[in-house]
């Protein structure tokens, strides 16, 4: 299912790798040059007395000469070296520390991950996958398209749920049923922690690989299972630049919302109406992590409001929010939007009053994929025009797109 409905607990849950790099240069000293010593020096001639008449002509004087040492010639110094040291490789490291990868070091096959339905040993890319999970299939269609996924859900093939309904056409359709989901003869089966355990221990009982990643009901929470996917899938590079996009289309939203004053934030409610209950996105929420991240006050959360909780209209009048988002498919919203703004009990709330009550996209709002951010994006234009008058977001693409 899309949602989880938890009782209220309150409290609110809150969510940078530097490259060092060393340059080592060695050089040579000259040498010093040796002193020059003293040049040439004269010894005196000693002429003994003769008598004269028997004096010899004279003989030249003796001399002794000291010739000077040779001169060092110094060296010619080394150019200096540059000591070259490797780039560090990105992938390897946004893939350390990812929960499930055992060896982020090794990019060869086979690779094995662990989670907690135990260690998979993966020999090659699995070709047939099948998930059990919506926020999954649209991972995994962002990072090797659709054609190795065996099979998908009711859900993945739906365009008012599913952002990828439109790839994913022609796939066979399986209930979560073991041997509907046997028949697919599937590499490995991907869940989500919202799985029913009994499920999965009837697929792995029948020898087909079975891998859980908890998906996060936050954008930037799913970056390690978008992480942990393309390791899985061998599409590592991808999820590394999936990833990298993820982050800077949120910072690109925070550059904007960031200087917001606190007096001035929106005060935003996330609310969808089923049969006849009321159900408000809370702390820990999806769509109040979107309400959050797009610079709001999830006004259910400021009232302690924990995960999806039912209220009342009086719940709603005592909020007072300033924007009121209906995560829920159109015909119906359309139908709630005219009962609140025909309520006597809402007639004061800033929401009503100012026409500011909206249908957000499913798509965006209520799955567990990087879809999220797309959520972050309207979000935040809707709640502060003023600062992205001039800004177009796009969706995202699928590899290959």
């Amino acid at each position: 299912m899309l949602r989880r409905w938890s009782g209220t607990v309150k409290g609110l849950i809150t969510v940078s790798a530097a490259t060092l790099v060393l340059a080592l240069a060695a050089c040579g000293e000259d040498e010093k040059a040796l002193p020059t010593p003293a040049g040439v020096v004269s010894q005196p001639t000693l002429t003994p007395q003769l008598p004269a008449t028997a004096r010899p002509p004279a003989a030249p004087a003796a001399t002794s000469t000291r010739l000077p040492s040779p001169v060092a010639t110094p060296p010619t110094p080394p150019a200096p070296t540059t000591v070259p040291t490797a780039t560090p490789n990105p992938v390897l490291q946004a893939l350390k520390g990812i929960p499930g990868i055992v060896d982020p070091a090794n990019l060869g096959w086979p690779r094995e991950i662990e989670t907690d339905q135990g260690r998979v040993t993966l020999k090659s890319p699995p070709q047939r996958i099948h998930t059990v999970s919506l926020g999954h299939d649209e991972i995994i269609v962002a990072l090797i398209g659709a054609k190795r996924l065996a099979g998908i859900g009711s859900f993945t093939a739906d365009p008012i749920y599913s952002n990828v309904a439109a790839d994913v056409k022609g796939l066979p359709r399986v209930k979560r049923d073991a041997e509907a989901i046997l028949g697919l003869n599937p590499d490995i089966v991907i869940a989500s922690k919202f799985t029913n355990q009994d499920l999965l221990n009837r697929i792995k009982g029948a020898g087909v690989p079975v891998a859980r990643t908890n998906l996060e009901s936050s954008s930037l929470g799913n970056i390690p299972n978008i992480l942990l996917l393309g390791y899985m899938l061998g599409a590592e590079e991808r999820a590394n630049l999936l990833a990298g996009e993820i982050r800077k289309r949120i910072d690109a939203v925070g550059s904007k919302v960031r200087d917001v004053p606190a007096a001035s934030m929106v005060r935003a409610l996330s609310i969808a109406k089923f049969a006849e209950t009321i159900d408000a996105s809370g702390a820990t929420s999806t769509e109040g992590g979107i309400i959050e991240s797009a610079g709001a006050v999830n006004a259910a959360a400021e009232v302690g409001v924990y995960g999806h909780q039912t209220i009342s209209l009086e719940s709603i009048a005592a909020m007072r929010p300033d924007v009121i988002i209906l995560t829920q498919p159109v015909e119906g919203g359309l139908k709630f939007m005219a009962e609140l703004y025909a309520s006597p009990a809402l007639q004061d709330v800033p929401a009503v009053k100012n026409k500011r009550i909206v249908i957000g996209d499913s798509r965006y709002y209520t799955t567990l994929s990087h879809w999220n951010v797309r959520g972050i994006e309207e979000s935040a234009k809707l709640f502060y025009p003023e600062l992205f008058k001039d800004v177009i977001f796009k969706d995202f693409v699928p590899v290959g797109g």
